[in-house]
């Protein structure tokens, strides 16, 4: 019997997990601190601009560095015990600047996907529920939706409305809302055909509640592996438009702005381009494995 691979979800929050505990890992504030009036602080975690003269460190993360402190002399030092992944040619520690990079990828990853399944969902099901002209006129927008590839939509989306991660969220996820509308689409049109929904809308139900209360804890499975999918998707439409210049501004670190920053330094150091497209290797490696394991693969 072969083991049962890890499903899309659990991978997810995996990642997700790791990057939200980055400033547990590598920071340059303490994790537990005693301020000068004698209480208990959480740096990492809560606080921001904290320093020495504010309190005593009590726990130091185990990689004490600084994921936006500039240090000009340490510039382009190569991977060492203080510097695992090196430093970029300001003298940021590379380690400090993916692993918090990646909090903001599973963040736009997450808002993005929830905002094109709920999109989605609204569309693609009262388009089915309401048919007619109704159907016909969703249908049609979808449509022109799917016309458009979603790293293209968004970047159009983002040049628009100027880049920072509200508008990174909004513009991935109408970029990826045509795939989840097309989805609830069918499966409401198949849906109602059956026994559960004769008998919810003969109980007096509306059309819309006999799909929210029966329907949906149907498509709990299927919206789960959409949303694993949907987020390492958006992580790397994300990733492309912060190397090209449209995504969060400087200094905060993104898998994007990190590699294009590398860029110039390729001749001299390898590090600065190699440990962030390795992060985006590996999401892109879930994608296609993943991908090609699935049920809708087959």
């Amino acid at each position: 019997m072969t083991p049962r691979r890890p499903t899309p979800a659990v991978a997810l929050l995996t990642l997700t997990g790791a990057a939200l505990v980055a400033p547990l890992l590598v920071d340059d504030r303490p994790i537990l601190a005693r301020r000068l009036d004698g209480s208990l602080a959480w740096p990492a975690l809560v606080e921001r601009g904290w320093s020495e003269a504010d309190g005593v460190a009590l726990v130091n993360p185990p990689l004490h560095q600084s994921w936006r402190a500039v240090h000009l002399e340490e510039a382009l030092r190569p991977p060492s015990l203080q510097h695992p992944c090196g430093t970029d040619a300001l003298g940021r520690d590379l380690l400090a600047r993916v692993l918090h990079g990646a909090r903001l990828s599973i963040l736009v990853g997450l808002g993005a996907t929830g905002f094109a399944l709920a999109a989605g969902l609204l569309l693609g099901g009262t388009a089915a529920l309401r048919g007619g002209w109704a159907d016909l006129g969703l249908s049609r927008l979808i449509e022109t939706l799917t016309c458009f590839p979603p790293f293209v939509l968004a970047m159009a989306l983002v040049a628009v409305r100027g880049g920072g991660v509200g508008s990174m969220i909004v513009a991935i996820g109408i970029g990826r809302t045509a795939s989840a509308a097309r989805f609830a689409r069918t499966e409401v049109l198949r849906w109602r055909g059956t026994g559960v929904w004769l008998a919810a809308r003969a109980s007096g139900g509306s059309r819309g509640h006999a799909a929210i209360r029966h329907l949906l804890p149907l498509l709990a499975d299927h919206l789960s592996i959409q949303a694993a999918f949907g987020v390492a998707q958006a992580i790397l439409l994300e990733g492309g438009l912060s190397f090209l210049g449209l995504g969060v501004p400087a200094p905060i670190p993104s898998w994007g702005n990190i590699l294009a920053d590398g860029r110039s330094t390729l001749e001299i150091a390898w590090w600065p381009v190699v440990i962030p497209a390795l992060g985006l290797a590996a999401v892109l490696a879930f994608l296609l494995r993943s991908g090609s394991s699935s049920p809708e693969s087959a």
